[in-house]
């Protein structure tokens, strides 16, 4: 067919090792190069927006999220984002067993209104306030990893008290602060140790 046999045209159109290249060309070609370098960075912020898949923005993820801080429940940043949270006594006990601690919880109830419909005589008073919620945590030393075992204190004078033991109590510090962090504010907590 002529229309593609190069011999049918001019040499020109067909040609460009001795032609310059039309204005257009450059401008796109210039145009090109800034697009695809602003396409490339739009497709690289995309994958900034999840903690699985960010690069660039690691300072900021950790500045949003109060990263890194000794006494999170959730020291790494994917998990903490993660976290759904909770006011159970199995969420508490799942965060305290990522920290190495075992623990089980007790509700503390009220005298007044233990079950829904038995006020106990007594109790209440007009302007009277019901208590905060109470929960027990129960730590078994011995089948926490995190614990360390409690060193010996030697007796010095002008420090015995009389029945002071010479160990100091467990310390379970660490727990109690991972559990302060997701713990919710109108619960009050005590803390009880098993065996160690």
């Amino acid at each position: 067919m002529r229309a593609f046999d190069p011999g049918v045209f001019d040499e020109p159109p067909f040609q460009t090792r001795s032609r310059n290249p039309a204005k257009l060309l450059g401008f796109w070609r210039a145009i090109s190069s800034v697009m695809t370098f602003i396409m490339q960075r739009w497709c690289d912020l995309r994958l900034e927006f999840w903690c699985a898949t960010h690069k660039e923005t690691h300072d900021l993820w950790m500045l949003e999220y109060g990263l890194p801080d000794s006494c999170d429940p959730f020291p790494d940043l994917c998990m903490k984002v993660a976290a759904i949270g909770g006011a159970t006594c199995d969420y508490y006990a799942a965060v305290a067993a990522r920290a190495g601690w075992s623990i089980s919880c007790v509700e503390i109830s009220n005298d007044c209104g233990v079950a829904a419909g038995n006020f106990a005589a007594g109790c209440s008073y007009p302007g009277g306030q019901i208590g905060a919620a109470r929960l027990a945590i129960v730590v078994d030393l011995g089948d926490s990893p995190a614990f360390v075992t409690s060193t010996e204190v030697q007796p010095f004078a002008g420090h015995m008290q009389a029945g002071a033991g010479l160990v100091c109590g467990p310390d379970i510090s660490p727990l109690q602060c991972a559990l302060d962090r997701v713990v919710h504010a109108h619960i009050e907590i005590t803390y009880q140790t098993l065996g160690g």
